[in-house]
């Protein structure tokens, strides 16, 4: 078992192809996105890094360092359900977590000694040792973060349509699960940390979830993250049935097989979910089938037609707002080619025409 640190490794890595995947991308929650998906990557290689490291020393330095990402994580979570219930991403919450946060990162890498007062070497690699005060404090930052998030989400100022609040609040808990359960071999327990797995599919899942209504080809960074969560997800699957087996003369060669066919399964998955052909939630259809407009751009004649503003338009499209004014360029050359106006003004009056066409198909 001593491959395990793979695990994190790869889900690093996938977690790194999602960030650049939307690191081009500016609307707000594009950028917070792109905290949260770099943050979740830094953990995870300082998780491999750590189960990797050949002593204490060294152990200590990667889990200070993995500190840093580890209370990153909690304002940056409030954040992201405060956007999707209509608050402020910076409210006095998302400060109040991210000033606590720091509070007790600083404490950590300040005086380590204080929250960790030693290693043990598991199976799966080095996992440093809670003091009491130590688990107090890094437990408390992520319990509070929790408890606001799940308290924005049950009572949202106005939920943003765009994300399927079950599904958010399920994925919500799903990922707190598995990053408290980072705690386990902090408490000598031996059970492998599957917060990465956990997180790092889950962040493979969000980017493809945003991307359900984006009718352009899918990203090779997006394929290339769904491939490498794929062998991280087989590989702990192995990892774990590798322990359960009782001993016998084929069991590396079934272990193999094992972790082969899961990772194949999981690919397979995220990739009949990458090309699924999902349309915006709208109650009609422009007859626009002879301007010679791409799906894409069809695409953005609904949202515009049923009153949506650019910045949601970007959103639910998931991307930048370059892309949707070459975009928008292609639609006013092909549905207004003699205009020669102002691009708002090119915006006016394609909403206008837009608004005519829904009226006749009404």
């Amino acid at each position: 078992m001593s491959v395990f640190f793979l695990v994190p490794l790869f889900a690093s890595l996938a977690n790194i192809s999602c960030f650049i995947e939307n690191i081009t991308r500016d609307h707000r929650f594009h950028r917070l996105l792109s905290v949260f998906y770099f943050t979740i990557g830094v953990q995870n290689a300082a998780t491999a890094a750590l189960c990797f490291a050949p002593d204490e020393t060294t152990g200590l330095a990667f889990w200070i360092f993995q500190c840093h990402s580890f209370f990153l994580l909690a304002p940056v979570l409030v954040a992201i359900c405060s956007f999707c219930t209509g608050r402020k991403l910076m409210n006095q919450g998302t400060v109040g977590i991210a000033i606590y946060a720091l509070v007790v990162d600083l404490i950590c890498s300040s005086i380590p000694k204080t929250v960790v007062y030693g290693f043990a070497k598991f199976p799966f690699g080095m996992a440093p040792l809670l003091t009491d005060v130590g688990g107090i404090l890094g437990g408390s930052v992520h319990f509070f973060a929790i408890s606001l998030s799940l308290y924005f989400v049950l009572i949202p100022l106005e939920w943003n349509v765009f994300f399927e609040r079950r599904t958010f609040i399920i994925a919500l808990c799903v990922w707190w699960i598995g990053l408290f359960s980072n705690f386990l071999p902090m408490y000598g327990f031996n059970f492998p940390p599957l917060h990465p797995v956990v997180d790092a599919t889950l962040s493979v899942l969000f980017s493809i979830y945003l991307n359900r209504f984006n009718a352009s080809k899918p990203s090779i960074y997006g394929f290339i993250a769904s491939i490498l969560i794929s062998l991280a997800v087989g590989l702990l699957i192995g990892i774990l049935v590798l322990g359960i087996l009782p001993k016998f003369s084929y069991k590396e060669y079934m272990i193999s097989i094992v972790t082969t066919l899961t990772s194949l399964v999981f690919f397979s998955y995220l990739l009949k979910t990458t090309l699924k052909d999902n349309k915006p939630n709208l109650n009609f259809s422009l007859p626009l089938e002879s301007y010679g407009l791409s799906k894409q751009e069809l695409r953005i004649c609904e949202l515009i037609a049923e009153g949506h503003s650019r910045s949601f338009i970007r959103l639910i499209l998931n991307v930048s707002d370059g892309t949707l004014r070459n975009h928008l360029k292609n639609i006013y050359g092909k549905v207004l080619p003699e205009s020669n106006s102002t691009s708002k003004d090119q915006l006016q009056r394609l909403t206008v025409f837009l608004s005519k066409q829904k009226i006749n198909v009404s």
